[in-house]
């Protein structure tokens, strides 16, 4: 199964716009990995905006959270999200780029969505242009970091997408045809949206969703016995009790 390796974060804010990160890597080498943050320190956003390219639109919402409203400015936002194949068979990054629907002369644009949403993957074998370190969407100098607009990496997406050299792929979030097809490509690499929708419905359930999730799980003993065994257990049994059997 694919393994996450790192995770990219660029111009995301929240807490009302008190706490931004304009380029933020986390870098988990495919390992488990404790992200250790205060009380209102974001843990549960973070969780949010990880799993959002992996869930349909009615997943990526929190309680008291909804996801549209960390979107507030003409700029876009990134999530990017980079996986370690198995067998050494090299990475692809999975990701959105989402900022608030622009209105077109005082007129919505008619769809209905309040985001702009646009999904990319990027397979690659060893780093290079497209991997989640490179992706020429921001631009850096010694004094300032500049993030190119939402059209601009549009017009890129669509000269890599016709790049036979390379294997990336963009889809508009909200046509339903490609946002099928971007799921569908998911799967490919083992990235099943279903397993992620499971997860980040029990995260939701309260608003200190993963405080009060794992309440009973401060050491492993406590996230093996309740999380993992259950789990095992209901997936062995569906067929006939083999838990009695061993």
């Amino acid at each position: 199964m694919s393994k996450i390796n790192a995770i990219r974060l660029i111009n995301l804010n929240y807490n009302n716009n008190a706490i931004k990160i304009s380029d933020e890597t986390f870098h988990l080498n495919g390992e488990s990995t404790l992200l250790s943050l205060r009380n209102g320190g974001g843990k549960s956003v973070l969780v949010q905006m990880m799993t959002a390219p992996f869930v349909h639109k009615r997943y990526r919402d929190a309680k008291d959270r909804p996801f549209e409203s960390y979107f507030t400015g003409s700029r876009p936002t990134f999530i990017l999200v980079e996986w370690a194949l198995d067998q050494g068979a090299g990475y692809v990054m999975t990701g959105m780029m989402v900022r608030k629907r622009q209105e077109i002369s005082g007129e919505e644009t008619g769809s209905g969505e309040e985001l702009e949403i646009v999904n990319l993957i990027s397979e690659y074998k060893e780093r290079c242009l497209l991997d989640i370190s490179h992706l020429p969407v921001v631009e850096k100098t010694k004094k300032e970091i500049t993030l190119k607009s939402f059209g601009a990496c549009r017009q890129l997406f669509e000269s890599w997408k016709r790049d036979k050299s390379v294997n990336f792929f963009f889809y508009d979030m909200n046509n339903q045809a490609q946002s099928r097809q971007y799921f569908d490509k998911l799967k490919e690499y083992q990235i099943n949206y279903k397993e992620w929708e499971t997860i980040i419905k029990k995260v939701n359930l309260k608003e200190s969703g993963l405080s009060d999730l794992f309440a009973d799980c401060r050491d492993e003993k406590g996230l093996v016995e309740k999380w993992f065994l259950d789990a095992v257990e209901s997936k062995l049994n569906r067929d006939r009790n083999r838990m009695k059997e061993f």
